[in-house]
């Protein structure tokens, strides 16, 4: 909504004509089309008429504490008496308003950095602002009439920053402020302050860190060093008319007062007179339009059309350039009497081929494997233990793969060596945050020079084909997208990057782990691709593309979407608040329509910037210059399911973005794609079975290969190894992981050489250096619409309501979706039992209340219990079952014994205690007393370590004696005997009698001297059945656990 300019003595009053929706069937249906919710009608006119806004304040937190309370030790957080480091400092930033610096001698090329301000008796102030109609806009006019006050009369000395973010046009919003300073009764800004569009948010996030409030300010001396750091007086306000002019007025006497203190400690201490000559020209004003020709190119004729790109085939294209245009490039097809010319492209041999080629199965027994990727630091997730179970991070690779059926992921760890061996992991809130994982992608990027409280690497994030329905248990509502992890358990301890049940840090070594989300956002539904962008621009790196087959609402094609989680919440936190989505509708992307489950490939060109999106519904490859793309219009009519209705979430449309529809075509249903470790070649999998190399620089296809013979007709996704080039890939219906061994790379024999025509790529370097240094950088493109224009729409104000109002997500309180405050209302869900597909119940919101065990979530009521067990919630942390147990050791002078705990009954069992088990239940028995004292469960009470391997198999049913530090997983069935026990060298056994047994022998025979190291003798078994072993699958994926008759399992 457009704010009525006035006068200063007239008081501006609010009104709230702005609506949600146009009033039309479409837009209705097209909402309950992408909600697929049964709204009531009085949430139904909630939604169209909003209600007026209230100029109470929100508990949105305004403390200006710096490190931010609970933040202490985040060395992100730039706090007064921190100097600006060299990295934020040095970086270039787009000025947008005012448009004409070219007087000022601290910006060059229309661009700043801090470090040109730092010079003797300078002082910088620099303002964190969003775009819209909100309550910190109010601030912004006042900011802009002091900075031009204190601006000419400290000559110059004292230079404002804006940094403006969220959508829009920044000069468009710039010259609101303006504006808003007069309406405020100041003088007309004309060269201050600086507006920097803050689209990569690098600003926010070095200076101002979340959760540092919004609007905010900092104040920099000389030296660069932060003297002053503060809130706004409208933090806190939701609604631009809440925060009232007097308020917003309170900010002249804060940075007024501040200011002055810097300056003039500053000059005190100078030993020089200050100058009277000012840093700026401050004559003129941009208040009037600019001229548009000031500084537009002047045309040129176009240059002659170049060589054609391709030196076969249809030869590609043509371009010819011109200097001083707006259309600086044009583009044609080779020309049919030169392309007739030329010869076919024939086949040639790449390296990861090779003349012949092999295949060896890596990992087997998986469940729809859809993609997989190489972890890029082995062992910073498993460690040596994990599970019980040990591991070898030194050894070879580690390689994560995405389970479909199963919903986790498996790890095949030394990857290649004779310790190669694998474990499953998932999420317990796995039906919302990994349900049906399509794609996952790893933050790869070591070497960033990102602050390390901020650097994501060793992150990685899934893609989930499904629109929340809670493993089919729930009417989908389309609240999900792509779910963030870290994996680093072994440099962060106690951070909980993963679980016990109950919610503890998993730092015991013999406890089952589960991740625990870092972040998720909510913007695409049923994604069946994702890729994470190597940018080092923003300050967290969590940028990745995501393909939403939902995309434009109408079920007939998808979008691409690019999130940036920004900073992300950290384990225990559903605060969405700050993150970045924003949608490139004009990049049409489709789903295999002939298959259930599928998977499409997607990878960004490190160098060349160049987004490569297998489109297996137009069977092609589409390339996108990611850098591209302008912003449209805000997301939040068209999509009203999203993550957080906060200013500084942004959900933008991006339009004019610059693609290659057609890099690729006619290709059969592609899938799975990769780039060579030198970056020349995209491998590309069709699902039947093909796998082809592509040219990176023409699309041509260098060389392909056929799987299918071999029975790998369902290819999903491919990976490289980082190590030695070696291509990986998944076949979702033989459940396998594969390699491809190029057994014959011949010298001199396999080799390729590139389509590309070099006297085309001369051409192309020569006439991109012209146009960039005439026209700026970036002018120059050969996929760029020069002629597409975006509407910059204002974002009306009631677009930050949102659908999904009943379950926290809407909320002005941040503190709802973190573990501060939560939503108390969640409490009331704790008896609800309405879990119909179509009940009014929202799944999500028990996740927001911090229920992981509740009876109407999926599968034993959400929670991982082992089959046959009971849950019980432990309110935001986890929960409990009533079929695990611990076990532990414990050793005095005169005595030593197994102990028997329990956390769902909180309990733990005295010695001499008996268990009583029922049929049809699997235990869990985690075992933690140490390489010293293996457990078993016996059929015996006695135990011996002495006694052979054939008689230790055949009385504990176990092939190596015992566990120390893991599960042992006892399944009760109609052939388990009465009585079992649990038990250790030289100590009394724990008796677990089966229900429905009338009678055990407690008694203990032991036989010889326990003490002082010796062992005790040998003993007379009691004739027990001869057992079995075999490695089986768990309902993971994959195991490495090992089955004992029919109903034990052993861990390490």
């Amino acid at each position: 909504a457009l704010i009525p300019l006035a006068p200063s003595s007239v008081q501006i009053k609010p009104f709230t004509t702005v609506h949600l929706f146009r009033y039309d069937g479409n837009n209705i249906r097209a909402l309950l089309r992408r909600t697929k919710m049964h709204l009531s009608n009085a949430l139904l006119l909630s939604l169209l008429f909003p209600p007026t806004p209230t100029s109470a304040q929100t508990n949105v937190g305004c403390d200006a504490t710096c490190p931010p309370l609970g933040f202490e030790s985040d060395s992100s957080h730039i706090c007064p008496g921190t100097v600006i480091d060299a990295t934020t400092a040095t970086r270039q930033h787009a000025i947008c308003h005012p448009l004409d610096t070219t007087n000022n001698n601290n910006v060059v090329n229309n661009k700043l950095s801090f470090s040109s301000f730092q010079k003797p008796g300078h002082v910088t102030v620099i303002a964190n602002y969003y775009t819209g109609c909100e309550a910190g806009r109010r601030e912004s006019g006042v900011y802009a009439g002091i900075a031009q006050r204190i601006h000419d009369d400290t000559a110059g000395k004292v230079t404002f920053v804006s940094s403006l973010k969220g959508g829009g046009d920044c000069s468009f919003w710039a010259g609101f402020y303006v504006d808003d300073a007069v309406v405020m009764g100041f003088t007309r800004p004309s060269t201050m302050p600086l507006t920097v569009s803050d689209e990569s948010y690098d600003l926010r996030d070095a200076l101002f860190t979340a959760p540092y409030p919004h609007p905010s300010y900092m104040v920099l001396d000389e030296n660069l060093e932060v003297k002053y750091k503060s809130v706004g007086p409208c933090c806190g306000y939701s609604r631009y008319y809440d925060c009232t002019d007097d308020v917003a007025l309170g900010l002249d006497k804060m940075l007024t007062e501040q200011i002055t203190k810097v300056y003039n400690e500053q000059l005190a201490t100078s030993q020089t007179v200050p100058t009277t000559a000012s840093d700026t020209d401050v004559e003129g004003s941009d208040d009037s339009p600019p001229n548009e020709n000031a500084n537009a190119c002047q045309s040129t004729t176009y240059s002659q059309w170049s060589a054609c790109s391709k030196t076969c085939g249809d030869g590609g294209i043509q371009f010819r350039h011109r200097l001083h245009s707006d259309t600086p490039v044009e583009t044609q097809p080779c020309p049919v009497d030169v392309a007739s010319t030329l010869p076919s492209c024939e086949e040639q041999c790449v390296s990861e081929f090779g003349n012949e080629f092999d295949v060896t199965v890596i990992a087997s027994d998986l469940d729809s494997p859809r993609d997989l990727a190489f972890h890029p630091t082995p062992g910073v997730h498993l460690g040596s233990v994990s599970e019980g179970r040990s591991f070898h991070p030194e050894q070879g690779e580690e390689l994560w793969v995405a389970n479909g059926l199963n919903h986790s992921v498996s790890i095949i760890a030394s990857l290649g060596t004779e310790d190669q061996t694998t474990i499953s992991r998932r999420d317990r809130g796995y039906y919302h945050y990994m349900n049906n994982i399509t794609a996952l992608a790893f933050n790869t990027v070591g070497n960033s020079g990102r602050n390390a409280d901020q650097d994501t690497f060793n992150y990685f994030a899934v893609c989930n084909d499904n629109r929340n329905d809670y493993v089919g248990s729930k009417e989908p509502n389309y609240f999900m997208g792509p779910t963030l992890y870290d994996t680093d358990t072994v440099n962060k301890p106690g951070r909980k990057n993963t679980v016990n049940r109950a919610g503890e840090d998993c730092s015991d070594p013999s406890d089952q782990c589960f991740f625990l989300h870092a972040d998720m956002l909510h913007e695409s539904p049923a994604c069946i691709g994702i890729a994470h962008d190597p940018e080092v621009e923003t300050a967290y790196g969590t940028v990745y593309w995501a393909f939403d087959t939902t995309g434009d609402n109408s079920g007939d094609e998808g979008q691409l979407v690019k999130f940036d989680f920004s900073q992300p919440h950290g384990p225990g936190s559903m605060d969405h608040s700050v993150a970045v989505v924003r949608r490139y509708p004009e990049v049409k992307l489709y789903r295999d329509e002939n298959h259930a489950h599928g998977h499409a490939g997607m990878v960004v060109h490190p160098t060349k910037r160049i987004l490569y999106v297998a489109n297996p519904g137009r069977g092609s490859v589409v390339a996108v210059h990611v850098d591209t793309g302008r912003y449209s219009r805000t997301a939040r009519e068209e999509y009203p399911i999203f993550s957080n209705r906060l200013p500084s979430f942004e959900y933008s449309v991006y339009e004019c973005v610059e693609q290659d529809a057609d890099f690729a075509s006619g290709l059969d249903n592609p899938s799975g794609l990769a780039l060579s470790l030198d970056g020349t070649k995209l491998f590309v999998a069709e699902r039947a079975g093909r796998i082809m190399a592509l040219d990176v620089e023409s699309g041509f296809v260098l060389q392909t290969i056929n799987l299918s013979p071999l029975g790998y007709t369902s290819i999903g996704g491919l990976t490289i190894s980082p190590k030695t080039g070696d291509l990986y890939f998944v076949d979702m219906d033989s459940n396998q992981v594969v390699r491809i061994d190029a057994t014959s790379v011949r010298t001199g024999e396999c080799i390729y050489q590139s389509h590309a025509d070099s006297l085309f790529l001369s051409a192309l370097e020569i006439a991109q250096s012209e146009v960039d240094l005439d026209c700026g950088e970036d002018t120059f493109s050969l996929m760029r619409d020069y002629t597409c224009q975006v509407d910059g729409t204002i974002p009306n104000g009631t677009l930050f309501e949102q659908v999904h109002t009943d379950s926290g997500y809407a909320s002005d309180n941040p503190d709802v979706q973190s573990m501060a405050g939560m939503d108390e209302a969640a409490a009331l869900l704790a008896n609800r039992t309405d879990c119909e597909y179509e009940s009014e119940l929202n799944f999500d919101a028990l996740l927001l209340g911090g229920y992981y065990c509740h009876v109407c979530l999926p599968y034993n009521h959400g929670s991982s219990c082992d089959a046959g067990g009971t849950c019980a919630n432990i309110q935001w942390q986890g929960f409990t079952c009533d079929n695990e147990y611990y076990v532990d050791f414990e050793s005095s002078a005169n005595d030593s014994s197994l102990v028997l705990s329990s956390l769902h009954h909180d309990q733990t069992y005295p010695k001499n205690s008996m268990l009583e088990l029922s049929r049809g239940v699997t235990y869990r028995f985690t075992v933690r007393t140490g390489p010293m004292q293996p457990v078993s469960i016996v059929t015996s009470p006695d135990f011996s370590s002495e006694i052979s391997l054939q008689e230790s198999s055949a009385k504990s049913l176990s092939l190596d004696g015992g566990v120390t530090n893991g599960p042992i997983l006892l399944t009760v069935d109609d052939a388990t005997p009465d009585c079992l026990y649990l038990t250790t060298p030289c100590t009394e056994p724990i008796m677990l009698m089966v229900e429905g047994a009338t009678k055990c022998t407690s008694s203990v025979s032991m036989r010889g001297d326990c003490s002082d190291n010796n062992e005790p003798d040998d003993i007379a078994l009691l004739p027990v059945a001869k057992s079995s072993a075999q490695c089986i699958s768990s309902i993971w994926g994959y195991s490495a656990l090992l089955l004992v008759s029919s109903t034990i399992v052993f861990g390490a």
